[in-house]
């Protein structure tokens, strides 16, 4: 649990210095940037998200009854602005007018296979599993999964970072990648 999270529930988060705010900030980005960066896929509108699941859980941090739910109980208000972002472009897409939708029907028919919604369901489902399964990886496999698929860096630039060879950062990513990959089929394999 990243030290400075307690300071959004234990007092009232106007008083605190701009410095410990900051902090505060800082490690509730950390801790939900990759779920977000996950379903969005975009990084500009991940800020956003995150910026406003932020004032929203100063807004409601008064509601947390369990201390030691507060890491999950983040990411839950997290993740339901993040749904409702998605909703809020869903209803946008759909008040195109009656040419927009024409043409998008027209070029849609000859140029894409459209997914059925269960499909589209349960591979959101299994996207949240996988952030789940994320944050119960060891902290080095889930710091090198994150650097490699949410922020798209090279096993180089990973090196450098971590103070490794690049051997040990494919070995690493090697293992994370099964680490999840064993929890996908013991959860998702029908018995």
């Amino acid at each position: 649990m990243p030290k400075h999270l307690v300071l959004l529930f234990a007092s009232d988060f106007q008083v605190l210095s701009y410095d410990l705010q900051l902090e505060v900030y800082k490690d509730f980005y950390v801790l939900v940037y990759p779920m977000v960066f996950f379903i969005i896929k975009d990084h500009g509108m991940t800020e956003d998200i995150i910026q406003e699941a932020f004032l929203r859980s100063i807004k409601k941090s008064s509601q947390l009854q369990d201390w030691d739910k507060m890491e999950g109980w983040l990411k839950t208000l997290t993740r339901n602005v993040t749904l409702n972002f998605l909703q809020k472009i869903k209803r946008n897409r759909d008040e195109l007018d009656a040419e927009d939708v024409f043409e998008d029907r027209e070029v849609g028919a000859t140029s894409s296979v459209s997914v059925p919604i269960d499909q589209e369901v349960e591979m959101k489902i299994m996207e949240e599993s996988i952030v789940q399964y994320l944050a119960q990886l060891k902290p080095e496999f889930r710091q090198i999964f994150e650097m490699r698929w949410f922020h798209h860096m090279s096993y180089k630039e990973m090196a450098i970072i971590m103070n490794v060879s690049e051997g040990i950062i494919k070995q690493r990513l090697f293992r994370a990648r099964e680490a999840i990959k064993q929890k996908i089929e013991d959860d998702w394999t029908l018995k």
